[in-house]
């Protein structure tokens, strides 16, 4: 296991609370819990939070250290399958209209998060999940 593991404890029904060794904390439950996450939100959370982490640099360094950055994600579900995303689709606000390399600059910023984006890399290229269940 990583030297920094996500925990996850039941707190209620249907509810959960992650934390992470800094002391972070996330509640997550079923679709409908209120001031939770459900599991899939959280992960259109991770891919959106990667996206924008990665490309943080780069924009900052065009726009400024005020820049104002927004990333949304959504998804879309396989049609035969409602447990399952068919496609996540990403978006930044952001306002790239008084730079004159604005074009150049969504290049590098969509070659970033190719390279360097864990969340999206992994789930793009199908990581493989082991589970382990006490016997």
């Amino acid at each position: 296991m990583s030297s920094t593991p996500v925990e996850v404890t039941r707190t209620g029904q249907h509810t959960f609370t992650a934390t992470n060794p800094r002391g972070a904390e996330v509640t997550i439950g079923r679709d409908g819990a209120p001031e939770a996450f459900t599991p899939g939100e959280l992960l259109l959370a991770a891919i959106a939070g990667c996206s924008a982490v990665t490309s943080e640099n780069l924009l900052v360094r065009r726009l400024g250290e005020d820049a104002k950055i927004t990333v949304h994600a959504d998804r879309t579900k396989t049609p035969e399958d409602k447990h399952k995303f068919a496609s996540v689709q990403v978006e930044f606000n952001v306002d790239l209209s008084g730079i004159e390399d604005a074009d150049q600059v969504v290049e590098a910023v969509q070659r970033a998060i190719e390279k360097y984006c864990t969340v999206s890399r992994s789930v793009e290229e199908g990581t493989p999940i082991e589970l382990t269940l006490p016997r």
